[in-house]
């Protein structure tokens, strides 16, 4: 009988409440699919409670994340770590969890999302970043599947000099146990940080804008200092994402944009009311549509003119700049703040421009390209770039935005 630990709600007689500005990381974990042909509606997904447990203890909240691929971008906006679990040794993972954890893992690098890849997910977010998975295990002097449950160390690592596990370890040489048959290979975005004694690579850091660390052997069942120590940093920088939420427990984004607006040398307009009768910004539902904005700046116009004729793609690429942030001024204050936006449906981009002129696209990249900087971890959007013979006030473009936007948080 498996006992699993739960922490109660609540504080004991005397004990001080915790801050409630304070949020226990979201960590994602991916589960193995026990897939039934004969029975597909009895198919299940399975994770060993040791996964959670582990990650309970170092002060994360774990959850457990079905293969739901169009679910992948709303999950990561709300996660704040992922776990990429192991599977069974030897077995080739169902086609559909390995494609779910390729995008998942792309989305999660993508985000700036730390990641912890863990026997199969070590292997298979360092496929993510060039290396190769072989499917067996090349000749060697130690057993890499010793037993079936890999409760006891099982062979040495050598740990690079300069890396986080050598910091972690406090010495070059730890014993960790193991439960595999396949094996990662070959070099890529990532710098391998220990091996065991035949050479098989037993953990590697991403080199990514995020953390992002894979290791062979199973830390989740906690048999050393180091693999507390793995468990404890990952949940430390996933609590660098949770740190963003406010006092009043809702995402503290819209901080974190002006942040980056400043950082940038930008800053946010006040929304101005449309110079017709129509609305800034429409709320239907969760969708919000804001109407097109040319590139005013406190009420003047930045540029006028035409793209190929008086107005270069950089000129034009700046115009598309500031109609964003008009665009966004008009989002937050329908959305009530960009804390309750969670993502982007549709960029236009109109550009007044002569008949020979193509490059629109380039042009529109300059709204995009600053929609990304400032929204990294869901800014993904559909785009149009059309070219028009004229536009509002003689501007070179304008842009429309679509957004989705939370209830209430």
């Amino acid at each position: 009988m498996t006992t699993v630990k739960t922490a109660a709600v609540g504080t004991a007689p005397g004990q001080a409440m915790p801050p409630c500005d304070i949020r226990r990381p979201v960590i994602l974990m991916t589960p193995d699919l026990n897939e039934m042909p004969a029975a597909p509606t009895e198919s299940e997904y399975v994770v060993r409670a040791n996964y959670a447990q582990a990650i309970a203890e170092a002060g994360g909240i774990p959850m457990i994340l079905p293969y739901h691929a169009e679910n992948i971008d709303w999950a990561l906006s709300s996660a704040d770590g992922i776990v990429v679990t192991g599977a069974r040794p030897g077995a080739d993972v169902p086609d559909a969890r390995r494609q779910f954890e390729l995008q998942l893992v792309l989305g999660a690098l993508k985000m700036g999302k730390p990641l912890l890849g863990i026997c199969h997910g070590m292997q298979l977010i360092g496929e993510c970043l060039g290396g190769e998975l072989a499917t067996d295990l090349p000749t060697s002097n130690i057993s890499h599947l010793p037993q079936g449950v890999p409760d006891i160390v099982a062979h040495e690592i050598t740990i690079a000099d300069g890396s986080r596990l050598a910091d972690w370890s406090g010495g070059a040489v730890q014993h960790v146990n193991s439960l595999h048959r396949h094996v990662l290979m070959g070099e890529g975005r990532f710098r391998v940080t220990a091996r065991a004694t035949d050479g098989i690579i037993e953990a590697f850091e991403g080199e990514t804008d995020a953390f992002c660390l894979g290791v062979q052997w199973h830390p989740e069942y906690c048999l050393t200092a180091l693999d507390a120590r793995i468990l404890k940093a990952f949940v430390e920088q996933s609590a660098g994402i949770a740190a963003s939420y406010t006092q009043s427990g809702a995402f503290g984004r819209r901080d974190m944009v002006r942040e980056r607006l400043s950082t940038l040398g930008l800053s946010l307009p006040e929304p101005l009311d449309p110079p017709g009768a129509f609305a800034g910004a429409v709320r239907n539902g969760n969708v919000v549509t804001v109407s097109g904005q040319v590139p005013l700046v406190e009420g003047r116009v930045l540029k006028t003119g035409i793209l190929g004729a008086g107005v270069s793609i950089d000129e034009g690429r700046d115009c598309a700049a500031q109609c964003l942030l008009n665009a966004l001024a008009q989002l937050e204050r329908v959305a009530g703040g960009f804390e309750r936006v969670c993502g982007f449906i549709r960029l236009a981009g109109y550009v007044a421009a002569g008949s020979d002129f193509t490059r629109h696209g380039a042009v529109i990249d300059g709204a995009s390209e600053l929609l990304r900087d400032l929204f990294p971890d869901r800014w993904a959007h559909a785009r149009v770039a059309l070219g028009v013979a004229s536009l509002p006030r003689g501007v070179p473009v304008e842009i429309e935005l679509s957004a989705f936007v939370a209830d209430e948080i």
